[in-house]
């Protein structure tokens, strides 16, 4: 008895020091955090941009410097959302920005590492901070648009018209994109019939894609996506996309239970009158001006970018380059803007236009549309199709410009049949953000 009574004893004062300790390190902790708090959190620190003191920004410690310059409306290119993924929210620290880290020594050389080069959303605050930005990125503005239209132009693309205000109309490059701010949002993929004509609802209902609800209501993390523009500079206040829809992925014909994309599902969801939070320009895949034949490469969703080039060469610029498109599609019914291009074939003895079907239905067949045993130019992949009929009869592969964009697939197969005939990679010019 006595030995069960001090075990006991033992039992009740070890129970009673754990909750001491975990008491004190409670108090303890919340000390730590008031503390720090009341020294670094709500410390003010200045963002030195480019040594001008009307460019000075006032932040505070803790957030990155990709929070703390959106937050002040200089819009960094960030079209992944600060995810260390897009690799184009690249500035130049020059004092005060710490180590970099490993996401950032992955992206650039030792030399640029030298030279301050850093991803803005891997750089976090921790004091003053000096930093370099390129003029035209302090160009780069927010704005809000309406939307005029937001019409499917193929089963799973919407062409996506967004109208400005005349005083707000942005100076932007054939090629550019723009990056949309997705706000919280609950929708349901019947609303969206509304915008889809009837003649695309059957791929929608194979597959099961009505009736689907995507909640994102609840308060999310900032969203940004780029998309590039498949209006050209002389549509001046007026705003043209094509998006594809981004479903979960499709396994032996069932939708996978997967989320679908935030950004491209927001845009699905926009119907007439609706406002949209935009930002840029921004770009790299521009026009390189010189004399040079061109040869477009684009597939689905990537038609804006062919266009906005296209539509800028011939009807802005009246170019006298050969210019020859290249559009795959999978069938007729999914071709995006089929009428202009082939008016600016009728109007241009120098532009080309070549459309492929890699899936051509049975009705397009029944229009005369050939098999691939008749005529693989006109029904295969479109990179293939272009090989058989163009790049085997060029002489000097490596003397021609090469836009591209579209698919994964289709970018990764267009790029490797450029290299096995020579062309160096600066003799093209790869999009990604187009489908």
């Amino acid at each position: 008895m006595v030995v069960l009574y001090f075990l006991f004893i033992s039992l009740k004062l070890s129970f009673f020091a754990i909750i001491a300790f975990a008491f004190i390190g409670v108090v303890l902790s919340g000390m730590i955090l008031l503390t720090r708090n009341k020294l670094v959190g709500n410390k003010p620190c200045q963002i030195i941009i480019n040594e001008d003191p009307d460019l000075t920004k006032i932040t505070k410690v803790g957030s990155t410097l990709l929070e703390g310059l959106l937050s002040h409306g200089i819009a960094i290119p960030s079209p992944c959302g600060g995810k260390a993924t897009c690799k184009q929210c690249k500035v130049v620290v020059k004092e005060g920005g710490g180590e970099p880290l490993e996401t950032e020594k992955s992206t650039f050389t030792p030399h640029e590492i030298k030279e301050g080069w850093r991803l803005s959303c891997q750089c976090k605050i921790k004091g003053d901070i000096k930093v370099h930005i390129p003029g035209e990125l302090l160009e780069v503005k927010e704005l809000i648009g309406t939307v005029k239209s937001n019409e499917n132009v193929a089963s799973f693309i919407k062409e996506l018209v967004v109208e400005v205000p005349v005083e707000e109309t942005i100076d932007y490059k054939s090629g550019g994109y723009l990056q949309f701010h997705v706000p919280s949002y609950k929708t349901n993929t019947n609303d969206w019939k509304e915008t889809i004509d009837p003649i695309y609802y059957p791929e929608w209902e194979k597959y099961g894609l009505f009736g689907v609800t995507i909640d994102n209501s609840k308060p999310i993390e900032s969203v940004i996506r780029a998309y590039s523009m498949a209006s050209y500079p002389d549509e001046k206040n007026v705003l043209k996309f094509t998006v594809r829809i981004a479903t979960p992925p499709i396994i032996k014909g069932k939708v996978a239970n997967k989320p679908w994309g935030i950004c491209s599902s927001y845009i699905f969801s926009l119907k007439p009158n609706d406002q949209v939070k935009l930002s840029g320009p921004y770009g790299e895949s521009f026009m390189i001006d010189d004399n040079r034949e061109l040869v477009f490469l684009i597939g689905g969703a990537g038609a804006s970018f062919g266009r906005s080039h296209i539509m800028h060469l011939f009807l802005t610029e009246n170019t006298k380059r050969k210019v020859t498109l290249w559009y795959g599609a999978r069938s007729l019914k999914e071709n995006i803007y089929e009428n202009e291009f082939e008016d600016l074939a009728k109007k241009y003895d120098n532009f080309t236009y070549h459309l492929v079907l890699s899936e051509p239905s049975k009705e397009d067949h029944d229009k005369g549309w050939p098999t691939k045993d008749e005529d693989p130019t006109k029904t295969n992949f479109v990179f293939k199709a272009f090989e058989l009929a163009q790049l085997k009869n060029i002489e000097e592969p490596d003397e021609v410009l090469y836009y591209v964009c579209g698919p994964p697939m289709h970018n990764a197969s267009v790029m490797k049949l450029l290299d096995d005939y020579g062309v160096p990679r600066e003799n093209i010019v790869l999009d990604d953000f187009g489908s």
